[in-house]
């Protein structure tokens, strides 16, 4: 006896979807980068002394930085168009010289500080249309 074979189903998750949430959380880490960043200059600004207040931002920027190697990944494995590609591997560039700019101005000129502040709104802009890529690319049949 034969059963009608009908189309066969397979959970298949979105070629988006690995990218949103991949960026996401990169995001977040961003987030919380820009607010470790307010904290370190008001404590700083508060208690007059360097007693290490940027410790945690230094810390989470290198976890950040993971976070964006790990969208670069996540956008070759899951095999996203030239753009996107191109946006991750801007974002990962980006994302190692922020430590770079840091220094910079901490020991040289401000405005290395402040470059790495602008460079930091860039990559949360570049993450950003990465999130809006792989939603796209995950709302389509």
């Amino acid at each position: 006896m034969s059963e009608a074979a009908g189309p066969i189903r397979t959970s298949r998750a979105a070629p988006g979807r690995p990218l949103v949430i991949v960026a996401g959380v990169a995001m977040a880490l961003i987030a919380l980068q820009f607010v470790l960043a307010g904290y370190g200059i008001f404590e700083r600004q508060f208690h007059k002394a360097d007693d290490g207040w940027f410790e945690p931002h230094q810390a989470v920027g290198y976890l950040t930085i993971l976070s964006l190697i790990a969208v670069l990944v996540v956008s070759l494995v899951t095999r996203q168009g030239r753009d996107t590609i191109v946006r991750a591997v801007v974002l990962v560039v980006l994302g190692i010289l922020q430590p770079l700019l840091a220094g910079l101005g901490a020991d040289t000129n401000p405005w290395y500080g402040v470059l790495h502040a602008a460079v930091a709104v860039a990559i949360a802009g570049l993450d950003g249309s990465l999130i809006g890529r792989g939603a796209r690319a995950s709302a389509q049949p």
